[in-house]
């Protein structure tokens, strides 16, 4: 089985139409949706671009490979997807935005994750080939006027030379060779460029504002109401202009995205999946707050997650808690490779094949920092959270704790951390975030996670713990020392 996997940036799910918003214009994605299956809860590992992408591509969750912020990479020892599948002799193909070489937000030019080094284009590559000059106008243009003048036409679009290095890779590799193709689209990212009818298109539309548009943070962390304070009530006008940029990109990536699924489908349809998903979403002022970070949230959370698998049922919604940890075990799976233990999610194979099954009752979630190198905004702020369908529990370590219920408060206005009622649900998924941690061997484990001013689970100790060897990995993984100083 061939795999390919299509990832945008900072799309929320309610961005694409067939969740269900009419003014999206994503046709292509809804058509994926028609011949796939559309997931309605599906995670992100993590709510900011690189401990995400990191989770996806080392099957681990982002404190543990070491790409728990962004401006980090993951641990070298850990083996990411292009290093495995190449292992098992498939080709192994990336385009597009990396965003896990330890450097500035575009990369540094260099191939990586052991993908094959000819289809890389990440926003380095990019800003060498439409030049300094004009890749300084892409980081600042904010107008349909200022991106004619700056020549941004379709063909110098990142997302178009993203996709035609990905059609290219499609129409070289062999029919008798099982591949895997990443195509990472930056967009519909900041700094949302695109042809300019995209965001001309949205200019006079009237997008509306969320049901929960500056809602109130009362009862909620000090790190969102510090956020909010300094935001203030931002009318929904004041934010139209970056708002219509915004979905003029969604809708623009979108058509990026249908040239490469057509080229799938016209060389490859018969024996190959095609998985679509987006790192993470962001708040777009639900309760007044913006972009992503230290907060669990559905807005950036809950991401759009799509698959078509060739004899799987089509046209269909599934149910099942998945999350993008499952990413890499699923296409092992697929690929008749075994997973080893050192991978923290589970294969989804069997939810593809028949979306009315389920491998989860519940899925983790963490965020610990933004960035390395920011400090012009965010912070050290780790969040440990778990979310079973219904409610959801984030362990704010170092201040308020969060409880929703979204049968009842699908917005998550409520915080239910103190109510009685909710006491015996509480305490069981706090449970499971401690199991967990120390299950995955979580490095940021601590009694603190543990001892929260409504539930204790653990007596805090220094001496009388054990001391546990990592799971093994991949076959072709080192074990560690052997000879004389092996234990």
């Amino acid at each position: 089985m061939n795999l390919v996997l299509i990832i945008t940036d900072s799309q929320m799910k309610t961005m694409v139409g067939a969740y269900g918003n009419t003014e999206a214009n994503t046709p292509n994605l809804d058509r994926l949706a028609a011949r796939g299956i559309r997931f309605e809860n599906a995670y992100t590992s993590a709510p900011v671009c690189t401990p995400a992408r990191g989770a996806i591509f080392s099957g681990m969750q982002p404190a543990v490979n070491g790409a728990w912020a962004n401006n980090m990479s993951p641990q070298q020892a850990i083996p990411l997807m292009g290093t495995i599948f190449r292992e098992y002799g498939y080709r192994a193909a990336y385009t597009g935005k990396w965003h896990l070489d330890g450097s500035e937000y575009f990369g540094d030019g260099e191939p990586g994750g052991g993908f094959e080094p000819d289809w890389w284009f990440d926003g380095y590559r990019y800003a060498q080939t439409i030049g300094p000059e004009m890749f300084a106008k892409y980081k600042s243009v904010k107008t349909a006027a200022e991106l004619r003048a700056a020549g941004f036409t379709e063909e110098k679009m990142w997302g178009h030379m993203v996709a035609d290095h990905a059609i290219d890779f499609l129409e070289q590799v062999g029919e008798d060779e099982p591949f895997l193709l990443v195509a990472s689209f930056d967009e519909p990212h900041g700094p949302f460029v695109a042809p300019p009818e995209y965001w001309e298109h949205f200019e006079a539309m009237d997008i509306p504002e969320p049901a929960n548009y500056n809602a109130p943070v009362d009862g909620k962390p000090a790190m969102q109401q510090l956020q909010r304070q300094q935001n203030g009530d931002v009318p929904w006008e004041k934010r139209a202009a970056y708002v219509n940029r915004f979905y003029g990109c969604n809708s623009y990536i979108d058509r990026e995205i249908g040239r490469v699924l057509d080229a799938v489908e016209r060389l490859h349809g018969e024996d190959t999946v095609i998985v679509y998903t987006s790192d993470h979403g962001d708040m777009l002022g639900a309760h007044g707050l913006f972009t992503k970070g230290p907060m669990m949230y559905q807005e950036v959370t809950n991401i759009p997650f799509i698959v078509r698998l060739p004899g799987a049922p089509e046209g269909t919604a599934s149910e099942a808690l998945v999350s993008q940890i499952d990413l890499l075990p699923t296409f092992l799976d697929l690929a008749g490779i075994a997973q080893p233990e050192s991978l923290h999610g589970e294969s989804l194979r069997t939810v593809f094949e028949n979306p009315e099954t389920a491998v989860h009752d519940h899925i983790f979630i963490s965020f610990n920092r933004f960035a390395i190198n920011h400090d012009q905004f965010g912070a050290f702020y780790p969040i440990r959270c778990v979310y079973d369908g219904r409610f959801k529990l984030a362990i704010n370590l170092l201040e308020t704790d969060e409880l929703y219920d979204l049968e009842t408060d699908p917005r998550e206005l409520n915080n239910l951390i103190n109510d009685p009622a909710h006491a015996e649900i509480r305490n069981q998924l706090h449970a499971l975030i401690i199991d967990e941690m120390n299950r995955i061997r979580d490095p940021f484990r601590a009694f603190a996670w543990s001892t929260r001013p409504w539930n204790q689970t653990q007596e805090p100790f220094y001496w009388g713990g054990k001391n546990r060897k990592p799971p093994k990995g991949f076959p072709f993984e080192p074990e560690g020392l052997t000879g004389p100083f092996a234990e």
